[in-house]
């Protein structure tokens, strides 16, 4: 059963980041189909990244509210879900049509939606087993998130061939059938789910606040975002040619994805806080070394060990966020909503022209071995008084 859970929940997630390739791909051109500016894609992404911060916390203490009814939230995840590939489907059908308001209500619609497909999807997984087998679907659950982050330049290469009708469809019934097979695996017997259960945290543990730990991986989400999304085309091509960066910049989610599985061992034996901790110390290492590579190789080795550190942050902290305290949707939720924050600041850093100021040029080089140090010491701070 927990075989099949995680297989299920990796291809969900797959298909669901792949979902998002294909609507940056062709939102240029369903928002010109509809007559709006070009200059409007950016804002329209960093609103999208918004609504997942809002979205995935609220569908974080919705998980939490429906704990006791696996059945329930089996069916508010596929009737949400469903109206979430409707909406996304209809995008490409309606943007021909001309009408604006309906294409953007769409994006809204979809974007919102979506979130019920991150905190409350791992949390009904999670119900399948026990706590140590929940770390493994975590694992499972981020090599999809880390497939669709690999194969992402290379699906966006082949989309600008491709009728925007075929992907739109294809991604949104594979997010819906799996969805629907995960809302319908059979539930645990009373009995199983006794066994599954865990001794309840302490009221000490309880008393600990979350906002460190969102923090921490904040900053933590930050730093990734100015490697991956600002920093690495310049360094690879330091040493290699534009038409190079399509084989490149997926690198950096190679090493995440051989390290995804890997990592969930002394996450069992450790801990998550534990884990993440350590990988954001090696991590920050492999990104000084990555910006001081002297050659392509070296480059290239050290995006790898970035990433395999970047999969024992994720993990660890949706491993951990099972655990924090008696709200471990909220927790997966509040994960979630710092990843999309992350994403909203270095959208509105590049869109707002602050990224390529001088300043900014100088610092951001630095900003990501720095941030994951910060993050490491906040996580390690926060291990220290729940412990305590």
């Amino acid at each position: 059963m927990i075989a099949r859970t995680g297989i299920v929940l990796a291809v969900l997630q797959l298909a669901f980041g792949l979902t998002w390739v294909v609507y940056v791909a062709y939102l240029p051109a369903l928002t010109a189909q509809v007559g709006l500016p070009a200059s409007i894609v950016p804002w329209l992404l960093l609103a999208d990244q918004a609504i997942f911060v809002v979205c995935d916390w609220i569908a974080g203490v919705f998980a939490d509210r429906l704990e006791s009814s696996m059945s329930r939230l089996g069916r508010w995840l596929a009737l949400v879900t469903l109206a979430s590939c409707a909406a996304f489907l209809a995008l490409p059908f309606v943007a021909p049509v001309g009408s604006a308001p309906l294409v953007v209500a769409l994006v809204i619609a979809w974007s919102a939606t979506s979130s019920i497909l991150r905190a409350p999807a791992l949390a009904l997984a999670g119900r399948h087993a026990s706590r140590p087998q929940r770390s493994w679907l975590a694992g499972l659950y981020l090599l999809g998130f880390g497939g669709a982050g690999a194969a992402a330049p290379y699906v966006a290469s082949s989309l600008s061939r491709t009728d925007p009708r075929i992907p739109f469809a294809a991604t949104s019934i594979v997010v819906a059938v799996m969805t629907v097979v995960l809302a319908a695996l059979p539930r645990p017997s009373p009995a199983a789910t006794a066994a599954a259960a865990t001794t309840a945290p302490s009221p000490a543990a309880r008393s600990v606040s979350l906002v460190p730990f969102a923090c921490a991986m904040l900053v933590f989400a930050v730093g990734l975002q100015i490697h991956a999304a600002i920093n690495s085309a310049p360094m690879y091509l330091r040493y290699a040619t534009r038409d190079q960066l399509g084989t490149l910049l997926p690198v950096f989610w190679l090493g995440f994805n051989a390290a995804m599985l890997v990592v969930m061992v002394p996450v069992r034996r450790a801990g998550g806080l534990v884990v993440i901790i350590g990988g954001g110390v090696v991590g920050a290492a492999a990104l000084l070394v990555a910006r001081l590579a002297e050659s392509l190789d070296i480059l290239v080795a050290a995006q790898v060990a970035a990433g395999a550190a970047w999969a024992g942050i994720l993990g660890g902290a949706f491993a951990a966020a099972s655990s924090l305290d008696e709200r471990p949707g909220t927790a997966t939720g509040l994960v979630f909503s710092m990843l999309a924050g992350a994403t909203v600041l270095r959208i509105g850093l590049v869109t707002g022209g602050l990224a390529a100021s001088p300043g900014a040029a100088e610092l951001a080089p630095i900003a990501p071995p720095i941030a994951w140090v910060i993050g490491a010491i906040v996580v390690a701070t926060f291990a220290f008084r729940r412990a305590k």
